[in-house]
């Protein structure tokens, strides 16, 4: 074989390789092994819930900025983060809820934590319980 045909079989054993290296494979094991996201449906109910426990400094808990906290959208959006961050923790609780706890990178409470925990009932078509920023229990350093 001449050197430029094994050049370009080479090229075709990379190209190969690196085809094989993009194909969602190992996410959907992961996923089969967890079990598949819940849907991240956040109704007006569960949209007041989050506004009164994490928007008014009244409620006393940990508090989420303010852009999060605009409307039923703008809650969804941030459900939408923490679900698809690439170090999130998703755990299936005791009651079939499943908690994902993840660090955002950037501050999302007024706190300036930059981690997140969301709940979500999928026995609810996948309704969005809670979601707060945290200082501990995501993964790295919240703060």
């Amino acid at each position: 074989m001449t050197s430029p045909n094994r050049f370009y079989v080479l090229c075709a054993v990379a190209v190969a390789l690196l085809a094989g290296c993009q194909t969602p494979g190992a996410n959907v094991q992961e996923q089969e092994q967890q079990g598949a996201d819940a849907a991240c449906v956040v109704t007006q109910a569960g949209f007041q819930r989050i506004y009164d426990q994490h928007c008014t400094a009244t409620a006393g808990g940990s508090q989420l900025l303010p852009k999060y906290c605009t409307s039923p959208a703008a809650a969804q959006n941030f459900c939408r983060m923490v679900q698809n961050a690439p170090n999130r923790i998703r755990i299936t609780q005791a009651d079939g809820r499943i908690r994902y706890d993840a660090n955002l990178g950037m501050a999302v409470g007024t706190a300036g934590g930059k981690c997140a925990r969301l709940i979500i009932d999928p026995a609810a078509d996948g309704s969005v319980i809670s979601a707060s920023p945290v200082s501990s229990g995501g993964p790295g350093a919240c703060r």
